[in-house]
């Protein structure tokens, strides 16, 4: 009783370090934004700064100035009451249009409105200035409008498609975004304008907003809370604006509070604009009251607290340095800041890292998310893992031949299956021959064939394995007699299919690196985005009928709401890394244990399997009650290995960007350049993963053990 004892005193001990929960600092955040008297109550719903000056425009064709960087405000002299919607500075020229074909330009600072509208009835989504006399308009069903030289042209492209926002960098390079994904550019500006692909994950969203940045960099957001970006890429010389991807968060930080959501998929905000400060800074506005930043280009969001609560809605932002800017917002709304609106952290103390218990008590929570993490993907990685291990193992097992399938037929019959399977097998190696001479391989390039041509290679051996089998029925006189070549007897018809299947798979997963592995499924195949995508569709809220998913019960870190609860799937499903890492965990380890059990099998006397066979039973059935569940004991100890191998190999997650626990090491020692810490707490939680896992599998070898079976003997 004693060592249980111990053992237990000890695991405990060890989780009570790892996750050890001491009072945490007190510590306060106030928002950096203050509100500022706007003088007006209607809608401010763009903002824009122009020289010596920044301007607000809204509802009622409401001007607002300001003259000393946003704190005071004064209303203009306004020539419409139309509401103002956009707003645009270029070219020594400010430019501001309403929804409706309003179109005003101020062709300098001391110029009077010139009324450049469009006809009546125009819809106007996005204005960008060209020159400072040209401007280009996006509006409803594709239409683009041009001004130049007094007048206004339509531009012709046969897209249906609603744009929504606009913006050029000069007087050349643009760009347009839309609904269904829409994304246009321009390099002649604004004459003539080609489609560029989105993100596969944005091909159907709503694309808002958008700023070019530089030559090399745009961005964009999505409607539902998603970020685009694209750059130019001098190593594969692909120019800006043709490759956009999408921005994967890593962390969404909710306003005033330390916690965080790992690898959301989304903001899960509607966006309204966002404003690109540096190359790595952005702000964004959304409904609700939502204000954001990132510091590092997107894939960390901060949420700031917001003075006026989340009933106010803002629309813009305008940033006049990298650190002094407003946002406007319903009702009058104006928020100034001169931080960024980073919230300030009132009665914080920066933590003195090298103290270890400051150190705990400032990353315990980084280390909790990552530890879970890794419980998750080694729990879904073994489950897996096991049933293809023991798949596979019963295809290598089994003792179906090709005589077997075919000697229950007339031999004529087979022979004359055999012409068809040919015909099969020919054209199979027609159609694979273009796909192959296009790629312009030469001698032992040819290896490198699955990759260039995946469809041709499928064919080839496809086509190999159909020649071999016609012309095996082809052949068949009934008799299933050897084939002799030169000195060698082969007997062709005691090939198991089953067999060389199971063991092409597992040829291939033990030797090749598992790291490889996990780069190819998430980012070659991207294995991980394609089950996501049906996988969310599926366990939709609207599906789910208020049925509550074990899966979403178990792991769900937000919150149960009918608007969140299905499509989350508590992180499950909302993370295609951990889908992939899963995958790639498990079809590897499968092909491992398939070898463990296989052996395991074979260690069970052939003689229960006949004895199975004589009472009746199939080969299925005596695998299934007699062979698997001795086969299985047997196996637990090498099993074991495997397990804790798997659990060791989890960490090479962190390539694909999963953030298991070596992943939230990286990060932790990133901002507390605390190596020893960090990396001897992530040594100690895996310590604690294996040998939980090992303990439980020496009691349940023991409690398994099959009587009479091993050695014995001793006191």
């Amino acid at each position: 009783m004693a060592p249980k004892v111990s053992r237990i005193i000890a695991i405990a001990s060890l989780i009570v370090l790892v996750t050890l929960v001491s009072p945490s600092q007190a510590k306060e955040f106030q928002s950096s934004w203050e509100i500022v008297e706007s003088g007006t109550s209607e809608n401010l719903l763009t903002a824009v700064d122009f020289g010596d000056q920044v301007w607000a425009f809204g509802t009622g064709g409401v001007m607002l100035n300001s003259s000393d960087s946003g704190l005071t405000w004064e209303v203009a002299e306004s020539p419409t009451i139309v509401d103002i919607h956009h707003s645009e500075t270029g070219f020594g020229a400010l430019l501001v249009a309403g929804d409706s074909g309003l179109v005003l330009l101020k062709q300098d600072q001391d110029s009077d409105w010139l009324d450049i509208s469009l006809p009546e009835g125009s819809q106007v989504n996005g204005v960008s200035l060209t020159g400072s006399q040209s401007v280009v308009v996006v509006g409803d069903g594709g239409a683009i409008s041009r001004y130049e030289n007094g007048g206004w042209e339509s531009v012709s492209l046969s897209i249906e498609s609603d744009l929504m926002a606009v913006s050029f960098y000069d007087d050349e390079l643009g760009v347009i975004v839309g609904a269904n994904g829409t994304i246009l550019f321009s390099d002649d500006g604004g004459a003539t304008w080609d489609y560029r692909e989105p993100p596969e994950e944005t091909s159907g969203a709503e694309i808002v907003a958008v700023e070019f940045y530089s030559p090399v960099r745009i961005y964009a957001i999505t409607g539902d809370g998603r970020i685009l970006m694209s750059m130019s890429n001098v190593v594969s010389g692909t120019e800006v604006g043709y490759l956009w991807t999408l921005i994967e968060f890593e962390r969404h930080y909710p306003p005033a509070s330390n916690e965080y959501v790992l690898n959301p998929s989304d903001l899960d905000v509607e966006l309204t604009s966002i404003e690109v400060v540096t190359t790595t800074k952005l702000m964004m506005t959304g409904a609700g009251g939502y204000l954001s930043i990132s510091t590092n280009g997107g894939t960390i969001v901060s949420q700031q607290i917001n003075p006026l609560g989340n009933e106010s809605d803002f629309n813009h932002i305008q940033m006049l340095t990298g650190f002094i800017g407003i946002a406007v917002g319903d009702g009058g709304a104006i928020l100034w800041t001169e931080d960024a609106g980073v919230d300030d952290q009132v009665g914080f103390v920066v933590p003195e890292y090298s103290n270890f218990g400051v150190f705990v008590d400032e990353t315990k929570v980084m280390f909790l998310e990552g530890f879970i993490a890794t419980v998750k993907i080694v729990a879904f990685g073994i489950i897996l893992g096991f049933f293809l291990g023991v798949t596979l193992a019963m295809c290598k097992t089994s003792p179906t031949s090709l005589r077997y399938l075919v000697e229950r037929f007339n031999p004529r019959h087979v022979r004359i299956a055999g012409v068809p399977i040919l015909a099969i097998a020919f054209y199979l190696f027609n159609s694979a021959i273009p796909g192959t001479r296009d790629l312009g391989l030469q001698g032992i390039e040819y290896i490198f064939l699955p990759v260039g041509a995946p469809e041709s290679f499928a064919r080839i051996l496809l086509g190999i394995a159909l020649t071999f089998l016609g012309l095996l029925f082809v052949s068949n006189n009934g008799k299933f007699s050897k084939v002799k070549i030169r000195s060698f007897k082969l007997n062709p018809w005691r090939v198991r299919p089953l067999n060389t299947i199971a063991t092409v798979y597992t040829d291939f997963f033990r030797n090749t690196p598992l790291i490889v592995q996990f780069l190819f499924i998430h980012f070659g195949l991207r294995l991980g985005a394609l089950i996501q995508d049906p996988g969310l569709e599926i366990f939709s809220f609207d599906k789910l009928e208020q049925d509550h998913n074990f899966i979403t019960d178990i792991f769900a870190t937000y919150d149960h709401s009918e608007d969140n609860y299905g499509t989350l799937i508590g992180g499950l499903l909302y993370d295609s890394a951990f889908i992939s890492a899963i995958c790639a965990l498990g079809f590897n380890s499968g092909a491992y244990q398939c070898e463990t059990i296989r052996g395991a099998i074979q260690a069970i006397p052939s003689a229960q399997m006949e004895a199975g066979r004589s009472v009746g039973l199939t080969y299925l059935q005596t695998m299934r009650r007699v062979i698997m569940p001795q086969a299985i004991r047997i196996c637990i100890p090498p099993m074991g290995n495997e397990m804790v191998n798997l659990v060791l190999n989890s960490s090479l997650a962190m390539i694909i960007g999963y953030a298991e626990l070596t992943r939230q090491g990286k990060l932790i020692v990133a901002s507390t350049f605390q190596y020893a810490y960090a990396w001897g707490m992530v040594l100690i939680s895996y310590f604690v993963v294996t040998w939980t896992l090992a303990l439980f599998l020496r009691w349940m070898e023991e409690k398994t053990r099959i009587p009479g079976l091993g050695m014995t003997g001793g006191d």
